[in-house]
């Protein structure tokens, strides 16, 4: 199954009125304009269209004409009339990656925010998810706050690990409560952990 590719469409202009005659078979008031898009698609959204031009099909003779071969009058007359300009749909993959992009941004800067302001004032039961580098890998695992002190915050850290998000994210699925081990940091020993710390959740 394809799921990409290019397509092409015709758009027939606004008015269904000729707009010239045929300089091929000189028939009077015969030639039809309309609008060729060519587009780039993905599983048959329009993503964008690279090539936009006007194309003329006289109704006697069915001779094509594409904007190259159109004569210059009549193209003029074509363009500042009824011809149709390439509808806002076609741009709709555009939107679609704008506002993907855009919600991807936002959520960065929001995680961004909630992590600093977590880091600042910890509470007991917060969930750190934490990266680190074994044998070459980068590895992640939980670290869930136990105790805190005024100078120090103590850890139980999760018995399993995962070398990638979509195993964290498993991780956290199927042992949210596998903690064994303790790791007592003093505040400041955390605040030059912040760098190793991805997201911060608080029950």
């Amino acid at each position: 199954m394809i799921i990409f590719g290019t397509r092409t469409k015709v758009l027939a202009n606004k008015s269904q009125s000729a707009i010239g005659n045929c300089d091929y078979c000189g028939t009077v008031q015969s030639l039809f304009a309309y609008r060729q898009i060519k587009y780039f698609h993905v599983f048959w959204i329009p993503i964008f269209p690279y090539a936009s031009e006007v194309i003329a099909i006289c109704t006697h003779c069915k001779k094509l004409s594409y904007q190259r071969e159109i004569n210059p009058q009549t193209l003029h007359a074509i363009s500042s009339g009824a011809i149709r300009k390439t509808p806002f749909g076609y741009f709709a993959g555009l939107v679609l990656i704008g506002l993907f992009v855009s919600a991807i941004v936002i959520a960065g800067i929001y995680g961004a925010k909630k992590k600093e302001k977590y880091l600042k004032d910890p509470k007991v039961g917060d969930v750190y998810e934490v990266s680190y580098t074994k044998d070459g890998k980068t590895m992640r695992t939980l670290y869930r706050i136990a105790n805190l002190t005024t100078d120090s915050v103590t850890f139980d850290l999760n018995d399993y690990e995962a070398d990638s998000r979509k195993g964290l994210r498993k991780l956290r699925e199927q042992h949210a409560d596998s903690y064994s081990e303790k790791q007592r940091l003093s505040r400041a020993e955390l605040e030059e952990m912040k760098s190793k710390i991805s997201n911060i959740e608080r029950l």
